[in-house]
């Protein structure tokens, strides 16, 4: 009996998740013609055609989001020379398959440093690896989304970098403030080119506030129920969010 009340369970769980499958679709994108763009069953690879590094950004989308709604975010990062990879999951949903990153980026050749970042409840996959594998990457990267205790790396020896939006209200600032102790001490910058002449003598968790963002636009597939309405644009967020990542992953090794 206990046998087929747990089939009936992880059965019912399994339509669920499907069921919510796809809930949020991307707008159409277009690719600059200075990024190589390729695509599999399990992930998205962008590339720059001009500048080429061996630094590799793998990205989890959020919970039941598409992995195309970031292609238009990451392309930003990936003209300055990071290798992008956003991952795909089984109804689109990262914390299904927790081991498939690290099995992706085992296949790609040439990427020597490694970091990883996820929006919403890809961040919490994505805290989730590093937590059980702190040596693979060089640094975290959090959109949208605060640590949970249960994957705490609150003495990771690398650097985190957190990401949050004023009026987003899935992640809230408060949130966001509650759970601080889940990640390495904070460092709070109020501008993007503060990160140009940090120093640092340990293990940090940059924080950066974007203000007048929300959540649903650290993608791209429209708004999102029980979010808060942003009085920026997308392109703008966009802009911000992919800065501070290019300046995080690019000054890292020097904090």
């Amino acid at each position: 009996m206990k046998a087929l009340k747990r089939i009936v369970f992880y059965s019912s769980l399994i339509i669920m998740l499907l069921s919510y499958s796809c809930s949020y679709l991307p707008s159409e994108n277009d690719v600059p013609l200075d990024i190589a763009y390729e695509e599999t069953p399990e992930y998205i690879k962008l590339t720059s055609l001009d500048s080429v590094t061996n630094t590799g950004l793998v990205f989890l989308p959020g919970g039941f989001v598409d992995a195309h709604a970031y292609v238009s975010l990451m392309e930003k990062v990936a003209t300055e020379g990071i290798n992008v990879i956003i991952m795909k999951f089984s109804a689109n949903l990262a914390l299904l398959e927790l081991s498939k990153p690290l099995s992706v980026i085992e296949k790609i050749p040439d990427i020597d440093e490694w970091y990883i970042s996820g929006h919403s409840l890809g961040g919490i996959a994505a805290q989730s690896i590093v937590s059980s594998n702190p040596d693979e990457f060089n640094g975290l990267i959090f959109l949208g989304v605060y640590p949970t205790e249960s994957y705490s790396i609150s003495d990771w020896n690398k650097n985190v970098l957190s990401i949050y939006a004023e009026n987003d209200l899935l992640s809230t600032v408060e949130e966001i403030e509650d759970n601080k102790q889940f990640s390495p001490p904070e460092m709070l910058i109020d501008h993007l080119d503060d990160m140009d002449t940090l120093q640092v003598d340990s293990p940090v968790t940059i924080y950066y506030l974007i203000m007048g963002g929300n959540h649903a636009q650290f993608g791209d597939y429209g708004s999102q129920e029980g979010d808060g309405v942003a009085t920026i644009s997308r392109e703008d967020q966009h802009d911000q969010v992919s800065s501070a990542i290019i300046k995080f992953m690019s000054h890292n090794e020097s904090f």
